[in-house]
Formats: C-alpha cells, structure tokens, sequence
C-alpha cells in the first residue's frame, strides 16, 4: 500500500537554498507586514514676525498598502532566456492582514522606450529582457543603462499598467527550481484544475529530428509554425497530466506544472497563471512551517545572494523586528484575462497580443477594475470580521 504524506511528514533539508526561494520568501513576508516609519520637524513660530503659511510634510503611513513584483525568467540555456514567463505583483495591505496576488498576463501588449524618447509596442514578458540587454538596446534611456536596467524597467512598466508604484522588484531564473524544492522537501500545491499537455519539450531532445529528412523538416518549416509544427515532432516531448486537488510534489514535478502551457485546458497564459498563483501559496505554505523568524532569515540572506532585486536583507530583516510572525495574513487573487478588462489583438508583425477592451495602450480601465476587485475584497474582508 502506497504511504500517503502529510505536510507535517516533510523533512527540512539543510542544503544550499536556490534562487527560486525567494518568491516565496516574498510572499511569506506578505504575512509580516511592512513600512517605515517616518520623522517630522516642529516649526518654531515668533509672532513678531510677518506670518508664514507652512504646509507640513505628511507623514508616511508605515501600514499603506505596497506593491511587490516577482518575475520568472527562463535564464541561461533556454530560447528567449531573458523573457518573463511570470509576472505577479503582491499586493499586500497590513491593515487588513491581507495579500493581493496580481497576474501581469506575458502577452500583454505595452508602449516602452526600445530607444530614447520613442515609444514602440511590445509584448510586456519582453520588457525585462530589453532594459537588461543593453547590448542589443543600447539606445534606452539613460535610467536604464546600468546594471539593474531590466528591473527598473519592469517596474515602471507594470506600474502603468496597475496604476500604483511598483516598491519592491524580485527576478528569479529557473536554474535552482527544482533544487529549491528539494531543498523545501517538497511542497503541497492546491492544483486549480485538471489538465494533461502532450507537447512539454524533454530537455535535451529540442532538434530531434524523429525520422524527418532534412528536406522534410525545411518544408515543415516553411508552411507551418508554432503548435503546427510542434505536433510534427512527437519524439520531443512527453505528456504531462494532473488531476485536479491537492497534490504532493518534488522539483522536477513542480517545475513542470507551473511551465506547461499546451493543455486543451486552460493551457494558455491565463490558465498558467492560476497554476503560478497556486505553487506560490504552495511555497507560502511551506514556510509557514518553519517555527520562528531566527530559521527564516538566515534563508533571506542566502536568497537575496543569488536573485536580482532591490530588496536588501536589513529590509527584510526589520520587516520581521517590527510586524513578527503575522500568520494571520489571507490571501486573494485577481485576474487580468479576456473574460475582464482584455482582449485578443494581433500585432502589426503579426504577434498574438492582449489589449484592453476599452482600446490599445488604454490602461485606465485597468486600473480601474483593479481598484473596484481591492475594493469588493476589502469589503469582504471586513463583512467577514463583523460576523
């Protein structure tokens, strides 16, 4: 008989944390709470002299609500390496106790400056690599040319698209995946619904020919494309299935379904966004059970080592001084699909893109469907705390 693992069997392993640890880490942290608090000045007055109309510096809210972005990029060894295959922003509101995952659909179409001063559209999943590339765009704008070009980047472009500053930017590769969740021991993922893809590529295999000539595989070339051409060559890829509920994984199984994009069901990229959102809570999970902060920081440092963010360790360490284990924090989700505020488009060159309903580059009822969810979810919250 098959032994069924519970989430208190999983061992913690001491290797070497991965890269990949630090979505969840941000995400655990969306349970500590954030925010700095800030000093002001007393204004002496003399009534004696001619009077002056001071207006004070507001006080910064230490509990306002702030904005976190994770991006998943393929990294070295993969076609389009510096392309985000995952951008979710975490919203997280302290005083509600509350975390608000935000899915930036990859094939989002949006206006960034390629060269300095002008405006051009591309896919939002390729802003990153534009601003980090600057070999092949050395023309952006001067903020952009250093080292943390494809962050800033991002940044200002998600913050276009949802209408409030982006505070904290995480990219993560997925070298370390599968390592990570060995290193976790494994983690428990909700998966949202069931799916089988019969095109995931087996590493390794990409230009297998399976028995084509060479003639036969330029002609294939030549008239067909994309999933066309990928049901061609059968011998690259393996079938993947996953039944709906909650399942145990290891790395390689996790890696795996938060990548499938080829399902029937819900195999595009509003599909892949649940399944994104879904390992994440798996990984938020996960951590919660470490017992105290003293286990979870030495795991910060690591992280923060091995990612590109503007996060450093004494933010994340004086987050846990000041707000604790908070582990109270729920979590909810909004979705940017074609069944709220987007729609199909095709590009001038011909690209599948996602454009706003109310018109290309319209981001206003973007930002406005996204106040109106934050506002049903706060009212919710809320109803729920007075029964």
């Amino acid at each position: 008989m098959e032994e069924v693992i519970s989430e208190s069997q999983i061992p913690i392993h001491k290797e070497k944390r991965n890269p990949y640890i630090l979505i969840g880490i941000v995400i655990g942290i969306c349970l500590f709470g954030i925010g700095l608090i800030a000093l002001t000045k007393s204004i002496s007055k003399n009534f004696e002299q001619p009077k002056v109309v001071v207006i004070p510096t507001p006080t910064p809210d230490p509990m306002a609500p702030k904005n976190m972005l994770l991006l998943g990029y393929g990294g070295v060894g993969h076609d389009g390496g510096l392309l985000t295959d995952t951008m979710i922003v975490g919203h997280i509101i302290p005083k509600e106790k509350k975390v608000i995952l935000i899915s930036i659909p990859r094939d989002l179409w949006v206006p960034i400056e390629t060269v300095a001063g002008t405006e051009s559209g591309h896919k939002i999943n390729a802003v990153f690599a534009v601003g980090s590339d600057h070999k092949a765009y050395p023309k952006v704008p001067k903020k952009y040319q250093g080292e943390d070009g494809g962050l800033l980047m991002t940044k200002d472009a998600v913050a276009k698209i949802i209408g409030t500053p982006v505070d904290w930017v995480a990219a993560v590769d997925f070298s370390g995946f599968s390592t990570l969740i060995k290193t976790l021991g494994g983690i428990f993922v909700d998966v949202p619904f069931s799916f089988e893809d019969t095109l995931y590529p087996v590493k390794g295999k990409e230009k297998e020919t399976c028995g084509k000539t060479e003639e036969d595989i330029n002609a294939l070339t030549a008239t067909l494309s994309a999933t066309l051409l990928e049901k061609e060559f059968p011998c690259r890829y393996e079938t993947l299935k996953f039944e709906k509920g909650k399942q145990f994984m290891d790395g390689e199984t996790a890696l795996k379904f938060v990548r499938s994009r080829h399902s029937d069901v819900n195999g595009g990229d509003f599909g892949r966004s649940l399944r994104q959102q879904a390992f994440l809570l798996g990984i938020k999970n996960r951590l919660l059970s470490f017992s105290s902060a003293t286990k979870i920081i030495p795991l910060m440092k690591t992280a923060l080592s091995m990612v590109e963010t503007d996060l450093t360790l004494a933010d994340l360490s004086g987050m846990f001084e000041r707000y604790g284990m908070m582990t109270s924090y729920t979590t909810d989700v909004i979705q940017l699909t074609d069944q709220t505020v987007l729609m199909p488009s095709v590009s001038a060159d011909g690209q599948y893109i996602l454009v706003p309903k109310t018109g290309e580059n319209d981001f206003g009822s973007i930002k406005t469907y996204i106040s109106s969810e934050l506002a049903r979810i706060s009212e919710s919250t809320k109803s729920a705390v007075v029964q």
